[in-house]
């Protein structure tokens, strides 16, 4: 098994840009920020997801490991039996920075809104569609 990803999928990764102030894109991570931003990427998607921290947990209940490398990863169930609202696992060794969360919850709420694309240009090009209305969701009115 391959300890990290595929080159080219890094850097769609790294090049979804964040809506978030600059000021505010470093900033750390805390549980309850996550799962508000949580709440918004659920909303903006109209996609509902359980945001689970526990990795060992999500590894348990998903049957599918969840490697050192991974920032995130979504678990819709077997294709038999697809779970009503799928998990959503987020690495928070890895996942520290608000800016780090913005990526990897744009980037898994992609594959659950659009799971055939993968990880291709389209897929990210939806990533970012997903971080421009969150950031129209959170926009103070001028």
């Amino acid at each position: 098994m391959a300890d990290r990803a595929h080159p080219v999928t890094e850097q769609r990764h790294a090049e979804l840009r964040s809506p978030l102030p600059e000021d505010e894109r470093n900033l750390p991570v805390d549980v309850h920020w996550l799962r508000r931003r949580a709440k918004q990427f659920a909303s903006v998607s109209q996609r509902d997801f359980h945001l689970v921290l526990d990795l060992a947990a999500y590894a348990s209940i998903s049957g599918m490991p969840f490697l050192s490398h991974y920032a995130a990863q979504v678990y819709l169930g077997p294709k038999s039996a697809r779970l009503k609202v799928p998990l959503m696992a987020v690495n928070l060794q890895l996942v520290t920075t608000r800016e780090e969360a913005d990526r990897a919850l744009a980037h898994e709420t992609m594959h659950l809104v659009v799971p055939s694309y993968g990880h291709k240009a389209a897929a990210f090009a939806r990533a970012q569609l997903l971080l421009d209305q969150v950031g129209q969701l959170t926009a103070s009115p001028a």
